[in-house]
């Protein structure tokens, strides 16, 4: 079965250093009944290694409500620069969400799907 949400971005920024060109975004999460459980920051990093594949390395982590700290799910990946795709899998995660480890996600424009 699939977990899907919905990343509603609220802040983009782009940021270029000596290391690479970063882009990092954030937002809410809503599920698939529109409900908001939480909130989110991504970070893609362009660098020597991944700019001649037009892809970025990608971490996104999504911070559920309701909990102090909140629980979360932690996402690895490649984000595809000429289209916004993202894919990868779920690198960490506590409590609950920890039956998510190792599953593969997939974003395409808002919409995360983990499965």
């Amino acid at each position: 079965m699939a977990t899907v949400f919905e990343l509603v971005r609220e802040c983009l920024n782009n940021v270029d250093d000596v290391a690479g060109y970063w882009q990092v975004e954030g937002g809410q999460v809503v599920d698939e009944d529109k409900k908001e459980v939480g909130t989110y920051s991504s970070v893609t990093r362009v660098s020597c290694g991944t700019a001649k594949l037009n892809t970025g390395q990608l971490w996104l982590t999504i911070f559920l409500l309701g909990a102090n700290p909140p629980e979360n799910i932690t996402l690895h990946g490649a984000r595809e620069l000429s289209t916004g795709s993202e894919v990868g899998s779920v690198s960490a995660a506590s409590g609950a969400m920890a039956a998510l480890i190792e599953k593969q996600f997939h974003r395409v424009g808002n919409i995360l799907t983990i499965v």
